[in-house]
């Protein structure tokens, strides 16, 4: 009886796993904003980050002991990464008689599937952020990225204090279009007075590069970032939560991987098809709520 095997499928198998780390590149943008964890092989089921807390320093008086001394304490988050995946089957017939390369289609589908999934289990962190700016039903202004870079840095001690740097903001394009209906007139009327001071280049330059790039450049210091995936209607009718937060490696947002997915091709020959199955194990979470700042805005498609 002919069965369907590995050796058989050589060929196109590497084509679809290659196809699945592309779309795993280029379709998460959280992933690479994000704190990234990997939990070791055989060494539990979740993964635990601890953050150590502060001690005060207080006024002595000469020839008197300290006897008040500070307590440590360490309080943790905990991730319990979890199983994703999707599957695809093929038929035979179907690999048979369709002139496009249907393997590698598959493999494109299903790893676009994990990458959006993996990018919105991430932005679904955004609502939760201990301070919220803008509001539902809000148009959003550079007001509103001014002042979640300052919440970000002012945060008192007490509520886990200064957000490390560098800080980041991800929004969907339908909000992001409302900062460039702002600095458009600004580029169109800069330097109308036929002066060029200090302050006015740098203002041309930074309208300049954010005009030009669309969003790959720097406001106020945070790096702007858009993302389609992020829900429209995440706060009701028309209005979509972004968020503006600590960035990178011991940042707010953490995306600990246990598994990094991978496609297995299961064949079975008395349906005369084969099953492309592609699975990951990952968990996120929040190190802390302070160090994200939940930017809500109105979301409404553009006209």
């Amino acid at each position: 009886m002919a069965i369907t095997k590995s050796s058989t499928l050589a060929n196109t198998l590497p084509t679809i796993i290659e196809e699945a780390r592309f779309t795993e590149q280029f379709k998460s943008i959280m992933a690479g904003l994000a704190w990234n964890i990997r939990k070791e092989l055989h060494k539990g089921s979740t993964v635990t980050v601890p953050r150590f807390g502060t001690a005060t320093a207080v006024a002595l008086t000469e020839g008197v002991d300290m006897a008040s001394p500070t307590t440590m304490e360490d309080p943790k988050v905990t991730i319990t990464p979890a199983e994703v995946g999707c599957q695809i089957l093929i038929t035979d017939k179907l690999e048979r008689d369709n002139q496009e390369d249907i393997t590698r289609a598959a493999g494109r589908i299903l790893g676009d599937a994990m990458a959006v999934k993996r990018d919105v289990d991430l932005l679904a962190l955004f609502d939760g952020g201990t301070t919220e700016v803008c509001g539902t039903g809000t148009t959003l202004a550079l007001g509103h990225i001014a002042a979640s870079h300052a919440l970000l840095a002012g945060l008192a001690m007490a509520s886990g204090g200064p957000a490390p740097q560098p800080y980041a903001f991800v929004q969907h394009p339908y909000v992001l279009l409302d900062i460039v209906d702002v600095l458009t007139p600004v580029a169109a009327n800069a330097d109308s007075s036929g002066t060029n001071t200090m302050m006015q280049s740098a203002s041309i330059g930074m309208v300049d590069e954010v005009l030009r790039n669309y969003f790959k450049g720097r406001l106020f210091g945070i790096n702007v970032y858009e993302d389609g995936n992020i829900n429209v209607n995440g706060g009701g009718s028309n209005n979509a939560h972004g968020g503006v937060f600590a960035a990178g490696r011991g940042g707010a947002i953490i995306l600990a991987t246990a598994h990094e997915w991978e496609i297995k091709e299961d064949p079975d020959p008395s349906l005369r098809a084969t099953e492309l199955n592609i699975v990951g194990e990952y968990g996120v979470g929040r190190y802390l709520a302070g160090w994200v700042v939940d930017v809500l805005c109105d979301s409404t498609v553009p006209a």
